[in-house]
């Protein structure tokens, strides 16, 4: 069995989506959805409820008047955004631990992916580009593969940083070369097994080629890939693979980014994290300067 059939098998050990998020993500595709039937399924749970409350509140999140139900968060905040927290809350256990093969500490690959989510929505959102909902989902999920190919990069990481040396490659088209198959393709394997949207699918599988994409996905993948690029830059969650990638400066152009929007974005991000991270408990990295 080759390793990229190991890594392929593997996706299969990661635990489904919790009930609570398909079914959210049902809900979401109806109109006519019942926020009572709704804020039961999520009052289910506890301590989902709890944190869910933390975040509506929180100043990214948050209404400009105390929420204190679930039902309140889902009138004022909508059930995309909702669906948003909790799929923040159901990932974070996966990702909030060390991924080696990386050299990524403890809670760097969550903050990395916190980071992303909001800096690819806030960049939807700056230039009015409709997949501003999605944008989010597919910002936090984008780098999935990592928890997949860390175990086996660990193992002997050196054919991988050998490359990136001797053949000035990005530490993804290492991962291609030594392994058949990089973290992106990784990462939207486990996103197609868990059934999520085809552009969110997307986004993971060309964050790092976004010229490679399909048309129809073009938009959502230019943002994260510009997103993930400018998280890298700032310092947040990286490890050491991060100053190995290029931004795509075609992606810049379709979208139509200059560099005032870049800083303002990564200001309110900057922000975002910090509020973030406080309520999940988790301290952020110190920005590289």
């Amino acid at each position: 069995m080759t390793v990229r059939n190991n890594i392929l098998a593997k996706v299969r050990t990661v635990p489904s989506m919790p009930s609570v998020v398909i079914k959210l993500r049902q809900y979401l595709s109806d109109p006519d959805v019942s926020f009572d039937e709704l804020a039961k399924v999520i009052e289910f749970d506890p301590g989902l409820t709890a944190n869910l409350l933390q975040l509506a509140n929180s100043a990214y999140f948050g209404w400009s008047g105390k929420i204190k139900t679930v039902k309140d968060a889902i009138t004022r905040l909508g059930t995309n955004r909702i669906f948003q927290m909790v799929l923040c809350m159901s990932v974070a256990p996966l990702v909030r631990k060390p991924v080696k093969g990386y050299d990524m500490e403890s809670d760097g690959l969550w903050q990395h992916s916190i980071a992303t989510a909001i800096c690819a929505e806030e960049l939807a959102k700056s230039l009015r580009i409709s997949e501003s909902d999605e944008a989010f989902t597919a910002g936090l999920l984008h780098d999935m593969g990592k928890i997949l190919l860390g175990t086996f990069i660990e193992v002997d990481d050196k054919p991988i940083k050998d490359l990136v040396e001797t053949e000035s490659l990005s530490f993804n088209e290492a991962e291609r070369q030594v392994l058949g198959i990089d973290h992106a393709e990784a990462a939207a394997e486990l996103l197609q097994y868990w059934k999520l949207p085809e552009n969110v699918v997307a986004a993971a599988r060309w964050h790092h080629d976004p010229s490679q994409a399909e048309e129809k996905h073009r938009n959502i993948v230019d943002l994260v890939h510009v997103a993930d690029i400018l998280c890298i830059r700032m310092g947040w969650g990286i490890g050491t693979d991060g100053p190995l990638y290029c931004l795509d400066e075609e992606a810049e152009e379709r979208l139509g980014i200059d560099g005032s929007i870049e800083d303002v974005i990564t200001d309110k991000v900057g922000a975002a994290i910090d509020d973030m991270m406080n309520i999940l408990q988790v301290k952020p990295e110190p920005v590289l300067s």
